[in-house]
């Protein structure tokens, strides 16, 4: 490491120098090659650069010298003075749209060039730069790594910052920070600290936000191993005193905190990593060990095991806030308890003993805090910079809490003057100091009707901004116009699809009330939550706790102001449905491929290409043919490789039979629940909806014993709907409530029907319905991959052969009955259910006698002597 130390050094000394010559340093700049000067012009100046004061200095100044110009002091100043007059005839080659910028951009009581004053503040981007500045940072980071690993501090990170400044404004120093990984960042704790200003020092420093700091303790060091004796000494003080500090963290308890009941009632918090074959953490000392434990590299940057390391490591007395979403805290705990392994569960397993010292529920509003749309990280387990913000909002909503605040000491943890939030390194220009929280005036709430045909909210994606019209489209003020007066920015927003869709999409918050724009007098709204599973207006309008909510007294309007309880049923019925949803999804989430599938169904690899191949020209296939072939296993497995997912979010299913109805599937009307009746939306009409509503996916829709229905009366309208040539066309449904509301099958969505070619008391489907499906027939199969299937699960060689032989003469001769035919013939399935519990000769012996016995009967009901023959036939001597 002394070849780093020694760079650093030296270029920090070099550095050193410039800035406090000027002569010197404007030599330095006027001797960089034209090239850099070429690219620094590019950089500032090109086509997607924008205007920011000292950037059109510094592309001017290296304009000028390529031009040949002498780089003086006065020089720059009159560089300067021309960007504060913004004088559009000498920057007369910036591009229009910075000469725009420049002539909009607010000038305030403080110079623009304020932060600018010092020359090296201006210059170091002409000098700090390329491989200097590549090979800058690898040592920097080679250091850090180095202290660390001999150190033996293995829980602990590394910060650093290098000659732009930790801002980029510049500097003459670079400098590293050993921090505990627990920690936000190195201001939060006590630092390990190496830095190069001309000299170099070494020791202990406290961040600055540790509070009643113990004084700095540093002291020059010449060389590597100097620096590592000085640290070194210090190790034991500075550990101490970092285990002293208190941690912060987010947890997630399950998706959507669906664990969050239960845990809470236990006491405890506790992270699912089923997904990684970890064990018990306490065996790995380093979160490296852990790393390799779970089959990963040493250092891993995909960082699949940080959170899962930071559970196990967090100190007692370390405060954990619960989280619902990303901008809900559902309840504050304090951890108790070390890291246990829970062996007896399969899925959360890794538990904490934590004292919850409130479940009250808070909900945050975005950008509350300057430049935060949301609250938490959606990870499971992290620090977190909010603490105390968080807790002066409880204390503030919950004066209550100030007892069990006090108890556990933490009044003053929740009493802050220091901005908590970092500030951005990538900035180039700094606005006044000024508090980066505040409590606005309390926000409203509100409902938004989209209009699918002007703007449909699947189009919109997290973070997009939508302009909304206050006049229609005959120029005439919206219903309800003064609540388009009253939004303001920061209000929340249910974001509403109207008629054909009638969902709930999205969450919205007002970025901008009333304005004027290209398209007129406008509100503007931004999109911070899409939600995966839309909740219906079927499902909200049946809720006794919304019956006086005046959306759904009228809902022929536009803007609607809800009250924060009506926003807070609405709200919990998203967060419920996409709670079950998820757990849903929790079940089996896992990737799937067919070719590496262990439990494939018994066809053809060829033929199952085929089969998907088709449906995806066809749109609907019916899978046929006689029963105990597989069918809806086979339907199953076509939805995973087409997703190339298991995932039953994307699946539905539903059995027919002589009693399904129109009403069951698409629409009906039920009676509601104060004894009138109301329309009550289908499974094939809801799992339309959500196909619609995530384009991007294939969704499968899987009708077991399709032809058991009143198919025409059963599908209605829909007959034409489900052609693969009118997906997406649109038409009014018999129960439709007004003319413009619509119903299309959407182009991602696939219908996948079974039908036994055995059930003699059905009638034949009927041609409508036939020429709108693909019928692939599946056969039973007893061949190769069948028999090592049998003797894997521990049937004997003999016993299989028997089987596969026996069961095949008895299809031939139902295939060869003029009265049955292939459509009787006994499938496969029949004999999947082997567990290798019991002797395999009982269990065939049973499914003999209990199963196909009573299936021969049934089959040559009038021919006993053929019955008897055949059943003799099954039987298997050992």
């Amino acid at each position: 490491m002394d070849h780093q130390f020694e760079y650093l050094k030296n270029l920090s000394t070099h550095f050193t120098s410039l800035s406090q010559n000027s002569s010197d340093l404007l030599s330095a700049v006027h001797k960089v090659s034209v090239d850099v000067h070429g690219q620094i012009f590019q950089e500032y100046v090109g086509p997607d650069a924008h205007f920011q004061p000292v950037n059109i200095l510094r592309a001017t100044i290296a304009r000028e010298v390529i031009s040949g110009e002498t780089l003086t002091v006065q020089l720059v100043d009159e560089i300067k003075e021309r960007v504060r007059q913004k004088d559009k005839k000498y920057f007369h080659f910036l591009p229009d749209h910075m000469i725009k910028e420049m002539e909009d951009y607010v000038v305030g009581s403080r110079d623009i060039f304020a932060n600018w004053q010092k020359l090296w503040a201006i210059f170091h981007v002409f000098l700090f730069r390329g491989e200097t500045k590549e090979r800058t940072r690898r040592c920097l980071e080679e250091l850090s790594e180095a202290f660390i690993d001999q150190l033996d501090i293995n829980d602990y990170t590394f910060h650093w910052v290098d000659f732009c400044g930790p801002s980029n404004f510049g500097s003459t120093m670079a400098w590293l920070a050993l921090y505990p990984a627990q920690k936000n960042s190195h201001m939060e704790a006590y630092q390990f600290f190496l830095g190069f200003n001309g000299q170099v020092e070494a020791g202990m420093t406290p961040g600055r936000e540790v509070k009643d700091a113990e004084s700095l303790e540093l002291v020059p060091v010449s060389g590597f191993n100097e620096a590592l004796t000085v640290l070194g000494g210090q190790k034991a003080h500075i550990v101490g005193l970092n285990r002293n500090l208190r941690n912060f963290f987010k947890f997630s308890p399950g998706a959507q905190a669906s664990k969050w009941e239960q845990l809470h009632s236990a006491g405890i918090a506790a992270l699912d990593f089923s997904g990684l074959d970890t064990g018990d953490l306490r065996q790995y000392r380093t979160h490296k060990e852990l790393n390799v434990g779970a089959g990963l590299k040493e250092v891993d940057l995909s960082n699949q095991t940080w959170n899962l390391w930071l559970f196990k490591t967090a100190q007692k007395g370390d405060v954990v806030f619960a989280n619902k979403g990303t901008n809900t805290c559902i309840g504050i705990g304090i951890i108790e308890g070390d890291y246990i392994y829970d062996e007896n569960s399969s899925n959360f397993a890794h538990v904490r003993r934590v004292n919850w010292i409130t479940d009250y529920v808070y909900l945050y509003v975005p950008d509350k805090i300057k430049g935060y749309k949301t609250l938490f990280r959606p990870d499971t387990f992290a620090p977190t910079k909010v603490s105390r913000f968080i807790l002066n909002e409880y204390l503030l909503q919950f004066p209550q809490l100030e007892k069990v605040f006090r108890q556990h000491n933490l009044l003053a943890e929740s009493v802050s003057s220091t901005p908590e939030i970092m500030q951005n390194e990538e900035i180039l220009e700094m606005e006044e100091d000024a508090p980066e929280y505040s409590r606005p005036e309390p926000q409203a709430f509100w409902w938004l009707n989209a209009n699918p045909t002007i703007w449909s909210l699947n189009d919109i994606q997290e973070g997009d901004r939508q302009v909304y019209t206050t006049y229609n489209a005959k120029k005439n003020k919206r219903r309800i116009y003064k609540y388009f007066e009253a939004a303001q920015p920061g209000d929340l927003v249910i974001g509403y699809e109207s008629s054909p869709s009638k969902q709930i999409k999205g969450i919205f918050q007002i970025s901008q009330g009333i304005h004027h724009r290209e398209e007129g007098e406008v509100i503007e709204v931004e999109l911070f939550e899409k939600l995966d599973f839309p909740v219906n207006w079927s499902e909200l309008i049946s809720v006794p706790s919304l019956q006086n909510c005046e959306v759904f007294i009228n809902n022929q309007g536009s803007l609607f102001k809800l009250t924060e309880t009506e926003f807070d049923i609405v709200r919990d019925i998203i967060d419920s449905k996409n709670i079950q949803q998820q757990e849903r999804k929790l079940l089996s989430s896992e990737s799937y491929s067919f070719a590496d599938d262990p439990d494939k169904p018994f066809i053809p690899e060829e033929q199952f290409s085929g089969i998907i191949k088709l449906l995806r020209r066809k749109k609907n296939v019916i899978l046929q043919g006689p029963p105990g072939v597989g069918k809806t296993f086979i339907a199953k497995k076509i939805a995973y490789e087409m997703m190339g997912a298991k995932d039953e979010n994307q699946i539905e299913m539903v059995q027919f039979h002589q009693s399904y109805s129109y009403e069951d599937f698409i629409q009906g009307i039920r009676p509601g629940s104060k004894g009138d009746f109301k329309i009550k939306n289908g499974v094939f009409f809801e799992f339309c909806r959500l196909a619609e509503a995530h384009p991007e996916r294939d969704y499968f829709f899987v009708i077991d014993e399709i032809n058991r229905g009143n198919l025409s009366k059963i599908f209605g309208e829909l007959l034409m709907l489900i052609e693969a040539e009118k997906r997406g066309v649109a038409l009014k449904l018999t129960y439709a409530e007004d003319e413009h509301e619509r119903f299309s099958v959407p182009d991602n969505l696939y219908l996948i029907g079974t039908m036994n070619t055995a059930d003699r008391s059905l009638a034949i489907v009927d041609y409508a319905l036939r020429r709108r499906f693909a019928f692939v027939e599946l056969t039973p199969v007893f061949d190769g991959t069948f028999k090592s299937f049998l003797e894997q699960r521990g049937v004997s060689k003999e016993l299989t052969s028997h089987l596969c032989a026996s069961i095949t003469r008895i299809n031939n001769e139902i295939k060869n009955d003029p009265n049955l035919g292939k459509g009787f013939m006994i499938g496969h399935s029949y004999f999947c259910s082997y567990k290798n519990d019991h002797p395999a000769a009982d269990w065939w012996a049973d499914v003999c006698r209990y199963e196909l016995e009573p299936l021969l009967e049934e089959i040559w009901f009038d021919q006993p002597e053929q019955v008897d023959k055949l059943a003799k036939s099954l039987q298997f001597a050992l």
